[in-house]
């Protein structure tokens, strides 16, 4: 299956969010557990897919720019407060962002390679090869 999806080229397909929106995540911890969270990303940010989450969503990379590190550091703030334990032992280490079939057909998007169209049809043939 790992080389099917493989085949499928899911990081060719990249985009900007033209309006804030919230954009979900998993909260990286040093910690055996898994936290989640959302967060207002603002328009201009940019991602690209890159690796299946489930059956019905995908990872996905943010695209660095000038902007990157402030929002990065405003969600760690977030979660900080969130979760004072795990920000007071220092267990708290980044995010993984996904995106869901419902979201890439509802948010706010402009692919700047590939298209919405695909994402969601590569989303649909990894499920029937299931």
């Amino acid at each position: 299956m790992n080389e099917f999806v493989k085949t499928l080229n899911i990081e060719e397909n990249f985009f900007e969010v033209t309006e804030s929106c919230e954009i979900e995540y998993l909260i990286q911890c040093y910690a055996p557990c898994t936290l989640s969270g959302q967060y207002l990303i603002p328009a201009g940010t940019r991602f690209c897919l890159h690796g299946l989450m489930r059956g019905d969503a995908f990872y996905m990379h943010i695209i660095e720019d000038e902007n990157t590190e402030s929002l990065i550091k405003a969600m760690m703030d977030k979660e900080k407060n969130n979760y004072p334990k795990l920000a007071k032992e220092k267990r708290l280490a980044g995010f993984s962002f996904f995106i869901t079939e419902e979201q890439l057909q509802t948010l706010p998007l402009k692919f700047l390679s590939g298209s919405k169209e695909r994402s969601l049809e590569i989303l649909m043939l990894i499920r029937k090869k299931r």
